[in-house]
């Protein structure tokens, strides 16, 4: 008896799919299906860029040079954006005592972030941050106020020594993290939700 109860509204459906036709017919099937659908959930999600790198010095022990930049567009769905960073120079404070301040040109990390255009046009990095020694993790958080659309550069200088001794005491690895998280509305549709699947508002609107 249920069975039958669960196939009536497919009956139904299906008789005015059959007794219309045309383009009248195709809407009212669209307006049904439609309406049969779980509504559409928005979500908040998050985009991360950025680089997690430990120095592996070569043998003649060498500072190792790492550089890299990426870009990332902002739109007006963002609504934050929050940097991760934090570094790593082992005995840093210990040899800078020692040989003053020339350490910093062989063992540091530099992270700028730039805003559409400011980088060509001679202008100061929205954010910078710089590290000659052990620097513990920080998060810098900004609001859709400090933020403009457009497509930001994001980029790391960075030298550092990656040390395997003999004596596993006096090995160390320079070692740096940061990272540029910005969070933007996300639109999950009911067939995807069981995959946790959602596409951005702003793709959908391209």
């Amino acid at each position: 008896m249920g069975d039958a109860n669960a196939l009536r509204p497919l009956m139904a459906i299906m008789c005015i799919c059959l007794l219309t036709s045309g383009c009248l017919g195709l809407a009212m099937q669209r307006e049904i299906m439609e309406g049969m659908r779980d509504p559409v959930i928005t979500i908040e999600k998050s985009d991360r860029y950025g680089w997690d790198y430990t120095f592996e010095s070569s043998s003649d022990l060498n500072a190792i040079l790492y550089s890299n930049e990426t870009p990332i567009i902002f739109d007006e769905t963002v609504s934050k954006l929050v940097i991760e960073f934090r570094a790593q120079f082992p005995y840093s404070s210990t040899i800078e005592d020692a040989v003053g301040n020339e350490t910093n040109e062989y063992r540091y990390v530099e992270v700028r972030l730039w805003k559409p255009g400011t980088k060509s046009a001679g202008g100061n990095p929205f954010w910078t941050e710089r590290a000659t020694q052990d620097y513990s993790l920080e998060r810098f958080t900004y609001g859709k106020s400090d933020l403009i659309s457009g497509e930001w550069s994001f980029e790391v200088e960075a030298r550092g020594y990656g040390i395997n001794a003999p004596i596993d005491q006096l090995s160390f690895h320079d070692h740096f993290e940061v990272y540029a998280t910005i969070t933007k509305p996300c639109v999950q549709f009911p067939e995807t939700q069981e995959g946790l699947e959602c596409t951005f508002i702003s793709e959908l609107e391209e």
